[in-house]
C-alpha cells in the first residue's frame, strides 16, 4: 500500500490528485491504479516518470504505507515537473539569504533594491513552473506588484502598501484585456492572488526595515532557520519528522533567539514567530498548489525558489503581529 500523487493529464483522468493504492511494489500499485481509473489513465501512464519519495523508481521498487509514489507526465518541450537539482536550490537560497542579510545591515534603500531583485527572480521561477504544468500565470503583473509594493511602501508607508495591494489585483485582473491567452478564469485568479501576495509581502519587508534594522534581522533569522530546516528534512527524509513540523520548530527556535537578542518585549517576538510558522505552512500549501496542482506535506516541489512562496506570506504576518503587539 502507498499514497499515489498524480499530476497534469493523469490527475484529470483519475479525477483526483492523490489516492491510497494497495500493492507491495510500484508495479502492483500501478496495476491497481489502472484497474481503478480506466483506459485513459493507462494511456497517460505509458509516458509518465515514476518517483518514490522524491527519487526515481522502477516497477520493482518496493513500497509501504509511508511511501509516496508520484506519477509525472512529460510536459511542453519534453521537460518534467520535478524538483530542481538540490545544489541549485541550495545555492539560490544561500545567495538570496546572504544578500538580504547584507542589504538589511547597510540601509533600507539597499534592502528595497535587494527585495525587488529577489522577488523578481521568484516571480519568473513561479510563472515558468506554473505554465509548464498548464496554469498560465502572467509574470508581468507580478513584477509590477513587486515594484509597486516596494516603492509605494517606501514612499507612503502602510497606506502605500495597501494601495499597492489593491493596484496589484486590478492590474492582474485587467491583464487579460491586453493579452488574451491569460483570459481563462484560473489564470486570472492565480495571477491576482500571486500579485497581491507579492505586493503585500515585499511591502511588509520594507515596513519591517523602516521600523528598525533589528526587527527585519529577526524576521530573516526566523525564516532562514525555518525554511532551511524544512528544506533539509525534505531533502534527506529525516525519519519521524515531516518538513512542516521541522519548519515550525525552526521558526520557534528563531523566535526564541530574536526574543533574547533584539526585543524589549520577548512575548511579542514569540507570538510573531508563531505567526510566521503558520504563514510558512500556508505559503508552502499555496506554492505547491500553484506549482504542482495540489497540497502535499513532503516530496519534490517544482522550481528553484519555491521557498520564497512562503517567505512573502510570512513577511506580512510578522509585520502585522509586531505592529499590533510591539
Amino acid at each position: 500500500m502507498a499514497r499515489m500523487r498524480l499530476f497534469a493529464n493523469l490527475r484529470e483522468a483519475a479525477g483526483t490528485g492523490s489516492a491510497v493504492i494497495d500493492g507491495a511494489t510500484v508495479g502492483d500499485v500501478l496495476a491497481e491504479a489502472v484497474a481503478r481509473f480506466g483506459p485513459d489513465f493507462a494511456r497517460g501512464l505509458d509516458t509518465a516518470a515514476i518517483w518514490v519519495n522524491g527519487d526515481p523508481a522502477t516497477l520493482e521498487t518496493r513500497v509501504g504505507p509511508a511511501d509516496e509514489v508520484a506519477l509525472i507526465p512529460p510536459v511542453s518541450g519534453g521537460a518534467m515537473v520535478v524538483r530542481s537539482p538540490a545544489a541549485l536550490e541550495a545555492a539560490l537560497i544561500a545567495v538570496v539569504a546572504a544578500a538580504l542579510f547584507l542589504a538589511n545591515a547597510i540601509s533600507v534603500q539597499w534592502l528595497a533594491v535587494t527585495v525587488v531583485l529577489a522577488a523578481g527572480v521568484w516571480a519568473f521561477d513561479l510563472a515558468e513552473v506554473a505554465t509548464r504544468r498548464g496554469l498560465l500565470l502572467a509574470p508581468i503583473p507580478v513584477l509590477t506588484a513587486v515594484l509597486g509594493g516596494v516603492l509605494a511602501t517606501y514612499r507612503f508607508g502602510v497606506p502605500g502598501m495597501a494601495a499597492a495591494g489593491v493596484g496589484a489585483i486590478l492590474v492582474a485582473a485587467s491583464w487579460s484585456v491586453a493579452v488574451p491567452r491569460f483570459r481563462p478564469i484560473e489564470s486570472v485568479a492565480a495571477t491576482a492572488v500571486v500579485s497581491a501576495v507579492a505586493a503585500l509581502g515585499t511591502g511588509s519587508m520594507v515596513l519591517l526595515r523602516l521600523r528598525s534594522e533589528d526587527e527585519m534581522l529577526a524576521f530573516l533569522v526566523i525564516v532562514t532557520l525555518s525554511t532551511g530546516a524544512a528544506w533539509t528534512a525534505d531533502l534527506y527524509r529525516v525519519p519521524m519528522l515531516d518538513p512542516l513540523l521541522v519548519g515550525i520548530l525552526g521558526a520557534v527556535v528563531g523566535g526564541v533567539i530574536a526574543a533574547l537578542l533584539w526585543f524589549d518585549d520577548p512575548w511579542a517576538a514569540l507570538v510573531a514567530a508563531g505567526g510566521v510558522a503558520v504563514a510558512l505552512v500556508a505559503g508552502r500549501n499555496l506554492g505547491t498548489l500553484l506549482r504542482a496542482g495540489g497540497f502535499f506535506v513532503e516530496g519534490p516541489v517544482p522550481g528553484s525558489l519555491h521557498a520564497f512562496d512562503a517567505i512573502l506570506l510570512a513577511a506580512g504576518t510578522f509585520w502585522l503581529l509586531l505592529d499590533l503587539l510591539a
